[in-house]
């Protein structure tokens, strides 16, 4: 993952002293550098960025005063002097609220803070983008696919698990395949189908899905290992 980035700092020293560490964490690629938050404003009207470095103090509108103009949502790293900042930080779901003195190690980890958070917004985002009905117990239920960790014969029926709930359908693998999306799931034995998202490692002969042990079989290894090798 790489990240574009801008940095607001109205002190020049400040600015370079902080692009120092940045050029160090390699997913940052920096866009553009400010002094005030006028000039950012005019720049993000026109282009889009992952991370915002933002200084609290800045002349002509506070740091603060720059969030609540912004149009469009985005990661914002605040950095300031002022502890009590960083309660409001929190209430405003910034990513992180930093104070000096600043260190490479602690920049790197709030970088990796907004690299989980983005994950996890897009990781959400693909559960609410694919949903498939399935018939249990007499009822029909929703299910996102991204919470499908496997599905499992039973015979003329398919056992569907999520980390909540095991799910028995009637219907065949193949016809349950078609249902789920591409590139998302895969046959690795007559009996399984593995989410290939929950893969956590794997051998010659099984893959551990969230610490359960299926197995592949000799005819479909192949197909595992160079699927699995391109995610």
């Amino acid at each position: 993952m790489l990240l574009n980035y801008i940095i607001i700092d109205p002190s020049p020293i400040q600015r370079i002293h902080l692009l120092q560490f940045f050029k160090k964490i390699k997913i940052l690629k920096l866009k553009a550098e400010f002094s005030n938050a006028i000039d950012a404003h005019n720049f993000l009207n026109y282009n889009t960025v992952d991370l915002i470095f933002l200084s609290a103090k800045l002349p002509v509108y506070s740091g603060f005063d720059f969030i609540e103009k912004l149009c469009d949502p985005n990661e914002i790293i605040l950095l300031t002097e002022q502890p009590k900042d960083a309660l409001r930080a929190y209430d405003l779901g910034l990513a992180d609220c930093i104070a000096p003195p600043y260190s490479l190690s602690r920049m790197e980890k709030s970088v990796e803070r907004v690299v989980s958070k983005i994950k996890a917004g897009v990781e959400t985002k693909k559960e609410k983008s694919h949903i498939i009905e399935i018939k249990h117990n007499l009822t029909t239920e929703k299910i996102p696919t991204a919470r499908i960790k496997w599905i499992e014969a039973m015979g003329d029926y398919v056992k569907v698990i999520t980390p909540e709930k095991k799910y028995l359908v009637l219907s065949t693998m193949k016809a349950f395949m078609n249902k789920l999306p591409e590139n998302q799931f895969l046959r690795i034995h007559k009996s399984f189908i593995i989410n290939l998202n929950k893969v956590v490692n794997y051998t010659a002969t099984t893959v551990n899905i969230e610490g359960s042990q299926l197995p592949v079989s000799r005819n479909r290894k192949k197909d595992f290992r160079q699927t699995i090798s391109q995610l």
